[in-house]
């Protein structure tokens, strides 16, 4: 009798540490670069139920080859920072067509987006000492600062935030873990000057890197999902990546600016030089030449969702946690 396996976040956090979710990002990726993991056409579907009192729900599936799973996100909630959202992943195993886990996403939609983004972002830097500019001190920037220190060869990290006291919280908090410098930096135009990467991963609804602020030769990753870089900064980069094309023409970066006039949906589809899969297999380049800035917008996928919840659910199975329940 089959028999589906349910996880707690508990048994998510236990299963899965900072170094198992960049190799399993690193993997994912790479398997996208080969064809086994994709997307379902169309990605995502969606419904509001908010009139009968209920939420707005999405539905987003993906294969991930590499794991051996097929997967559904079923996301449930009435707004997109609702903290009473409850968010779910199905998933089943190849070879058969019973449901074998349904895993909760609160954690894993964090650790994921970090992930991806640091096993995006160590492609697009250059191997020596960098400045990084960190705007956002939510969780998402709690669980990349290690990642990024796994990853990459920084100097300093400036780490920007609305708040002073969340600033220094977040400073207290990773500062003493790392051999680099890691300080507040509450001025913008400060934070970013000079920078070789700044990443983005806030709810500004304003642009918090404008033109004239990236050097040559800069990477800025775009990470949040509403408008953190003004399009003047686009106009000033030679390189645009993402990860996935129509959600970044939808939310965050890409989908402001074709709501503000900019551009069309089809001329910023048009605009995008490399996918994050085909970069992080060395399919295309970074840059053309060293002093290309280049923006990248890094969001997360359902490919991602599906694989860190398989994962999660294969290390759950060999430890024996999570419940089981019969299936009929």
């Amino acid at each position: 009798m089959p028999a589906l396996r349910i996880l707690g976040e508990d048994d998510v956090r236990a299963v899965i540490d900072t170094d198992q979710a960049l190799d399993l990002a690193r993997r994912t990726l790479r398997d996208q670069a080969e064809g086994r993991s994709f997307l379902s056409t169309p990605s995502a579907m969606t419904l509001d139920a908010t009139a009968f009192g209920s939420g707005r729900f999405k539905f987003k599936a993906a294969n991930v080859g590499h794991l051996g799973f097929a997967g559904i996100r079923l996301i449930s909630r009435r707004s997109a920072t609702d903290t009473q959202a409850c968010n779910y992943t199905a998933l089943y195993r190849h070879g058969g067509l019973e449901l074998s886990g349904l895993v909760p996403e609160r954690w894993t939609s964090r650790i994921r987006t970090a992930a991806f983004g640091a096993a995006t972002i160590e492609r697009l830097c250059e191997r020596r000492p960098l400045v990084v500019a960190l705007f956002g001190t939510g969780h998402i920037s709690h669980e990349i600062v290690p990642m990024l220190a796994r990853t990459l060869d920084i100097a300093e990290m400036r780490v920007s935030s609305l708040r002073a006291e969340s600033m220094a919280a977040f400073v207290a908090a990773h500062a003493p873990q790392n051999p680099f410098r890691l300080y507040a930096a509450p001025d913008r135009a400060s934070a970013v000057a000079d920078a070789d990467l700044v990443i983005t991963l806030t709810d500004a609804a304003e642009p918090l890197v404008t033109p004239g602020l990236l050097k040559p030769g800069a990477v800025v990753c775009s990470m949040g999902g509403r408008n953190e870089v003004d399009y003047g900064v686009m106009l000033e980069s030679r390189r645009l990546i993402v990860d996935d094309p129509d959600f970044a023409a939808e939310v965050g970066d890409g989908g402001a600016w074709i709501r503000q006039g900019h551009l069309s949906r089809a001329d910023f589809l048009a605009r995008i030089d490399a996918i994050a899969y085909e970069v992080v297999a060395g399919l295309k380049p970074v840059r053309l030449s060293a002093d290309d800035r280049v923006i990248a917008i890094v969001q997360g996928m359902a490919i991602g969702d599906i694989a860190f919840s398989a994962f999660a659910l294969q290390q759950a199975e060999r430890l024996g946690r999570g419940a089981l329940i019969d299936l009929p």
